[in-house]
């Protein structure tokens, strides 16, 4: 089964990886629109990144603007009443529809007014040249939505006490110093992990399908970045 290509967005099979949004298998880069540039990508469709989160929202499934609000995905940062966030929500999504990435599924009344659900039909995916191509400031605020994106899955997994449900869950983190050969290391087994977990996903997915069993809705993340350099101990500078 084939995914739909958003028209203005490279689409792919999978939703995150290291650069913080989607991965495609080898001969994905191919699909690209003729005549598209790394940067038209990230500055036409995804030009605001908070486009990014919807879209890795709503691949997990279908949201309205105010429950998207509401479930409090938008960050802080970019609003300041409840309104202004719907509003905000409101235009980025009818953006996304416009450019085939959502669909409307369901308009419910509301108080006179219409609430309109959206499901997704686009994987976010920037390749790894495209993204040694973005300019730096694009990065970052992507790499920020998309940690964001992350951080709010945890949060609000701790506070339904789902995350910690399980005796088997894993969190583990480690500050490391490496050389080069170490970090490329490092990073070649956090892609090797990133595709097998994508086969145990893909077949799970298939076992489920033929056997109807309780879905567990899981999230796996993993980090890989430079730390900056530790603060000087006090007297360091004498």
């Amino acid at each position: 089964m084939s995914e739909h290509l958003c028209p203005k967005v490279i689409a792919a099979v999978e939703s995150i990886n290291r650069k913080g949004l989607g991965m495609a298998e080898k001969g994905d880069e191919g699909k690209r629109r003729a005549g598209k540039t790394p940067s038209e990508t990230i500055c036409t469709v995804l030009k605001h990144p908070l486009r990014v989160r919807i879209l890795e929202v709503l691949n997990e499934g279908p949201r309205s603007p105010s429950q998207f609000v509401e479930e409090g995905l938008i960050p802080k940062q970019h609003y300041n009443s409840y309104q202004q966030a719907l509003s905000l929500a409101s235009y980025h999504f009818r953006e996304l529809e416009k450019e085939g990435c959502l669909e409307v599924i369901e308009s419910i009344p509301r108080r006179g007014a219409i609430e309109h659900v959206y499901r997704g039909l686009a994987r976010v995916y920037i390749n790894d040249r495209e993204f040694e191509e973005m300019p730096r400031g694009d990065r970052r605020r992507l790499s920020r939505i998309s940690l964001q994106g992350m951080v709010a899955r945890a949060d609000r997994a701790i506070q339904e006490d789902t995350f910690d449900a399980r005796t088997d869950r894993h969190l583990t983190w480690m500050p490391m110093q490496l050389d080069e050969r170490a970090w490329g290391e490092v990073i070649a087994r956090l892609a090797a992990t990133f595709a097998e977990l994508t086969q145990i996903r893909h077949d799970a997915r298939d076992r489920l399908a033929a056997s109807g069993e309780e879905v567990i809705p899981a999230t796996v993340a993993m980090l890989g970045f430079e730390s900056p350099q530790p603060p000087p101990l006090r007297g360091d500078d004498n």
